[in-house]
């Protein structure tokens, strides 16, 4: 093959062309503002709004700031990459509506408050005696994401399990039934 030529493609899930992301522009009152980072913000409003699965404005800002409060670290002020990185993660889940947004919202403001407990491990914040209270708390926030996560896969896919059996062995002397058995009691 040459350089030329591209190679085939190794994925059939389509790439997202869609990149919502935010500015922070100040805060004031403990309020933070967004703004869009690109020139349009019609343009920007319809990228999020794509990334939420909603239509509404209000949902929206209403999921930023959530996601903006979610992202602070103690002590820290919000942040552009990390409220831009979890808006990507919600556009992976793909929502379609504002209730599987939601879900996404609960399942990556959860994941993000398990990764700054988590980083607080690394750092032995409050000595060794804290070590298994961080511990427990990650594993805690891990296992609710899971969850969540866990859900949302059921809420779009209904939630149905189907079993297909592909081979049967019936031995010497056995009796197979094929098709819905239902069991009466015979009352003479």
């Amino acid at each position: 093959m040459s350089k030329s030529e591209n190679p085939p493609t190794t994925t059939c899930r389509p790439r997202r062309t869609s990149r919502a992301k935010i500015k922070i522009d100040g805060i004031q009152g403990n309020v933070v503002s967004f703004s869009s980072p690109g020139p349009t913000d019609l343009v920007w409003r319809k990228h999020l709004k794509t990334a939420f699965g909603t239509v509404s404005d209000e949902f929206v800002d209403m999921a930023l700031h959530h996601l903006e409060r979610a992202a602070r670290m103690p002590g820290d002020i919000a942040s552009d990459m990390a409220i831009n990185g979890a808006i990507a993660m919600i556009a992976g889940f793909a929502p379609k509506n504002e209730m599987e947004a939601a879900l996404a919202l609960q399942a990556t403001c959860t994941h993000m408050a398990a990764i700054a407990v988590m980083s607080r491990i690394g750092g032995a914040a409050g000595g060794p005696q804290r070590l298994p209270g961080l511990a427990s708390a990650t594993a805690k926030l891990l296992r609710a994401y899971c969850i969540q996560v866990e859900t949302y896969r059921r809420l779009r896919g209904g939630g149905e399990q189907k079993i297909i059996v592909k081979h049967v062995t019936v031995n010497d002397g056995g009796q197979a039934i094929v098709g819905a058995v239902s069991s009466r009691s015979s009352d003479k």
